[in-house]
């Protein structure tokens, strides 16, 4: 059994018998690879692979580097919420899982921009731009996101609100930081952040977009 499929039967998803042959890469994403590479749809990724396929209800992703996986139809602006359900499967790899938004330039020899909320292993949570600058929130652990057992799966649900003046970052209904808006990215392309090595199963992204007028403090 493929390292991607380990723990499917434990709850993430429920698809009775599924071939690897009928899962695909989606054709209506893009993504980014912090290092040049190539997505395959079967087998392990190596080194310079990345493993995307579409598996209802969500998508499963397995990165040799890590990477930016986003739909290039849809950037957000004004005021908006995502959240996002993952389940991270067992493994060796520290890197961070989470996502993203305030895309832009993301494109192979772009210099990306974007403000990813993300979580380790060890349950340790950020807010950081874009690969390799100083996190806007410094790693730390918080009791709001679930650290990884080591064994089985475990779930997290990451959400962004953007209000008018201020983002709320929270990880299963309980906030991780508030910042205000100036200060982060927070307009244009979103998705999910996967660092390298890592194998999960991102059961859903929701979008909201706010259209009632809020009140400003």
């Amino acid at each position: 059994m493929m390292r991607w499929m380990t723990g499917i039967v434990a709850g993430v998803v429920a698809l009775g018998v599924v071939s690897a042959a009928q899962l695909k890469t989606p054709t209506d994403w893009k993504w980014r690879m912090d290092t040049p590479g190539k997505v395959i749809e079967a087998g392990e990724p190596g080194p310079g692979e990345m493993h995307f396929v579409g598996m209802p209800p969500g998508w499963h992703i397995s990165t040799g580097p890590g990477a930016l996986l986003y739909h290039a139809d849809h950037a957000l602006k004004g005021n908006f919420a995502i959240e996002a359900e993952v389940f991270l499967f067992p493994g060796d790899s520290q890197e961070e899982y989470g996502v993203f938004m305030g895309g832009r330039n993301l494109e192979a020899g772009q210099s990306p921009v974007y403000t990813a909320f993300v979580a380790r292993r060890d349950g340790r949570g950020a807010v950081i731009r874009q690969t390799g600058a100083a996190p806007i929130v410094a790693w730390k652990l918080n009791q709001a996101i679930l650290p990884h057992p080591g064994k089985e799966t475990v779930k997290n649900v990451f959400r962004v609100d953007v209000n008018p003046k201020d983002v709320v970052f929270t990880a299963n209904g309980k906030e991780v930081a508030t910042l205000a808006r100036t200060e982060v990215s927070v307009e244009g392309l979103f998705g999910f952040r996967v660092g390298s090595g890592m194998n999960l199963h991102a059961s859903r992204m929701d979008v909201t977009q706010k259209l009632a007028p809020v009140p400003v403090k």
